[in-house]
């Protein structure tokens, strides 16, 4: 049961993660399309709720590789849990602007052949560069860029699990640390060398490395919390990981206080989850389970199509602005929550019963 009770408690971590980036990008992110503009401009930080949700990555990812028996089945299950929710948004993304935006005021959500780029997961300047520039591609919605730098990790970690299983954890952690220090050097080397600047130009499509610290602390978290469960002391080396890149972020953020302490806010509500869920009790209630549950969804759907909304309609809460963004945040996540759970769910459940899977 207090198994359960903190496994259920990273779906309260997923809606703490879609909130801050929600009203990032409902406060801060476009102050220039929004009627109140710049006046509650109070959220930047919110942007790194998406580092939040690499952590959260990180843990979900050792933890599902535990408990899948083959590579293929891994990859199957990622394809249930991610596809179809993507299909859906990038439709209805493209649909909802075809219909409503007059002035192309997000051009890329017009567009049928960013739904393509969009559902294969990859970055659109790889498709492009594959297919030599024949056809421009972008992202049907901008928030989905962070699916491709999950997209690379989901692909290190699960190839290194099934085909290095006993040194799975030491290999990972050794080829992350050389991803790292390899991105460093690129980002700190400034020579018109022809190698040079094609490694800087793959370094900018396969972007792993910038996110890699996060997914890499969220993994050794995994580790202590089955450590714990199995009462299981964290060794030397577990403990040193966990410290190694827990420094990497704070030397990296250290010029930026506000980032900084987020970070290790982050770090101290998944150590919390492991040695003392107690103390987050609170935050395991039905309202935030629920939000975290649709969060996936919820992040496909709500950057675009609620600035538009903010954009076009907030001047009917002119009598108090900050309702606005509020109001069509709440219909986003009602919306999440009933597509997740009647719609979703099924999709899920058919595909798992069907003979290809």
């Amino acid at each position: 049961m207090e198994q359960n009770n903190r496994i259920v408690l990273l779906d309260s971590f997923r809606a703490i993660a879609i909130i801050m980036v929600i009203f990032f990008h409902f406060f801060s992110r476009w102050t220039n399309l929004y009627p109140y503009q710049d006046r509650y401009d109070f959220f930047r930080l919110g942007k790194f709720g998406v580092h939040f949700f690499f952590m959260i990555s990180g843990f979900v990812i050792f933890f599902t590789l535990n408990k899948t028996k083959t590579l293929r089945q891994f990859w199957i299950n990622r394809f249930i849990r991610l596809f179809p929710s993507m299909l859906f948004a990038s439709l209805l993304t493209y649909i909802f602007f075809n219909l409503f935006d007059n002035t192309f005021l997000f051009p890329t959500s017009h567009y049928f052949k960013n739904i393509l780029a969009s559902i294969t997961f990859l970055q659109p300047d790889l498709i492009t560069s594959l297919i030599r520039h024949k056809i421009d591609l972008d992202y049907i919605s901008g928030s989905y860029w962070s699916l491709w730098v999950e997209i690379q990790f989901y692909v290190l970690a699960s190839f290194l699990y099934f085909f290095y299983q006993r040194k799975f954890y030491s290999y990972f952690f050794i080829m992350a640390g050389l991803l790292i220090a390899s991105n460093f050097f690129l980002s700190h080397i400034y020579v018109n060398n022809a190698v040079i600047l094609k490694l800087k130009a793959f370094r900018s499509i396969f972007n792993l490395a910038d996110a890699l610290p996060f997914f890499c602390l969220g993994s050794i978290l995994y580790i202590f919390y089955e450590n714990n469960l199995k009462q299981i002391k964290n060794s030397i080396w577990e403990k040193s990981t966990f410290l190694f890149f827990t420094f990497l972020l704070v030397i990296s953020n250290c010029q930026d206080f506000k980032k900084l302490m987020l970070i290790l806010f982050f770090i101290f509500m998944f150590l919390l989850m492991i040695y003392s869920p107690k103390r987050i009790s609170f935050l395991n209630n039905k309202i935030l389970n629920s939000i975290g549950v649709s969060s996936y969804f919820l992040y496909l759907i709500h950057e675009n199509i609620g600035v538009f909304l903010i954009h076009n309609n907030g001047i009917e809460f002119s009598f108090s602005p900050f309702l606005a963004p509020i109001f069509y945040m709440l219909i986003l996540i009602i919306f999440s929550v009933f597509f997740t759970k009647y719609i979703e769910e099924r999709i899920v459940l058919l595909l798992k019963k069907s003979d290809k899977f």
